[in-house]
């Protein structure tokens, strides 16, 4: 008599999971052939088909692993052990500048900037910057993404400025004003401070005899609520040559020419000037900034010039020149001295 004896067709498998050093690892997700298995280590399943299955391994803060190929034979137990490996941090870094600014999450105050926050879930989230007078809310929706840590450093738009006007050349003795409209508001001595709400626009405006009238709209840049404006009157004399060298400058249409005169020359009656100084500085021709010495043949009308010297340590230094039609002048500045 024969019996018959059936051959298992399944078998089980085992998968542990463990950080680096042999760490337990919590919140992790065991996936065989594309379904989550298991939550937790060690993970058991059973009543697989016996052949290879794919077995991946997911868990926060660590890297996952790739798909890997794990052989079951049938009626018998595989064991596959799994090693992960820290993955980069999570987390949101926030800066801004300005005084007062604090960050919320999710409606949830943090705290003042700047702020760097690892315990924050990946996903969506929204963050407002807000708790400073100077500075308009901002509020942004952001996606944290795993093992990366997003950073922001937005620039807020100012709602009240903080100006300082400061007398600058032949600005002491001026009349000053801070003009909106029909708002004439007076700065009564110089420097000054003074709060400037960015609901309307204001313009800085000095007046003294015998100088040009002084106009500076009054703007802060995004993330700069604090800002000095500096008033420099130039003489009046001074501005209409200016005005003068630049009028001469802007070319006309040439006169039908006849065929025996000469080309003019572009040059005659005018002047030009050298400018230096020591240590190099800014440069203002009446009032017009032409950038860092040494300046050299700088054409201008014949008659008086103000020039005006600035460095970052040293301050400003003013020279006047008196150019000669068709002679260069040269004017120097020494800091130093």
């Amino acid at each position: 008599m024969y019996r018959t004896r059936l051959l298992p067709s399944t078998g089980s498998l085992v998968v542990t999971v463990a950080g680096p050093g042999n760490t337990v690892v919590s919140d992790l997700e065991v996936f065989v052939d594309g379904e989550k298995r298991c939550s937790s280590s060690p993970c058991r399943v059973e009543d697989l088909a016996a052949g290879t299955h794919l077995v991946k391994v997911t868990a926060t803060g660590y890297e996952p692993t790739a798909d890997q190929g794990v052989k079951v034979e049938a009626g018998d137990e595989a064991v596959y052990n799994v090693r992960l490996n820290r993955g980069g941090s999570t987390g949101l870094s926030v800066k801004a500048e300005g005084r007062g600014l604090k960050l919320w999450v999710d409606g949830k105050e943090i705290g003042p900037l700047p702020q760097e926050i690892s315990d924050i879930s990946p996903g969506q989230h929204t963050i407002r910057i807000d708790g400073s007078e100077r500075y308009e809310s901002f509020e942004q929706q952001v996606t944290i993404e795993p093992n990366r840590v997003l950073s922001l450093e937005p620039k807020l738009k100012v709602k009240k400025g903080l100006a300082t006007i400061k007398a600058g050349t032949n600005a002491q003795g001026a009349t000053v004003l801070l003009v909106s409209g029909s708002e004439r508001r007076p700065v009564p001595q110089l420097p000054l401070a003074v709060d400037i709400q960015m609901d309307k626009p204001y313009t800085i405006v000095a007046t003294k005899p015998g100088f040009k009238k002084f106009e500076q709209p009054v703007t802060f840049d995004d993330g700069q609520a604090e800002r000095t404006f500096v008033i420099d009157l130039v003489p009046e004399e001074a501005a209409s040559a200016a005005a003068y060298a630049q009028r001469a400058a802007v070319p006309r249409a040439p006169a039908p020419a006849r065929p025996a005169a000469p080309a003019p020359r572009s040059d005659v009656g005018q002047a030009k000037l050298n400018i230096n100084s020591i240590p190099a500085s800014n440069v203002i021709l009446d009032g017009k900034p032409l950038g860092s010495t040494p300046k050299v043949g700088i054409v201008v009308s014949p008659g008086p010039h103000v020039i005006i010297f600035a460095h970052p340590e040293y301050g400003r230094k003013a020279k006047s020149v008196n150019a000669q039609a068709g002679k260069t002048s040269s004017v120097t500045a020494r800091f130093d001295e």
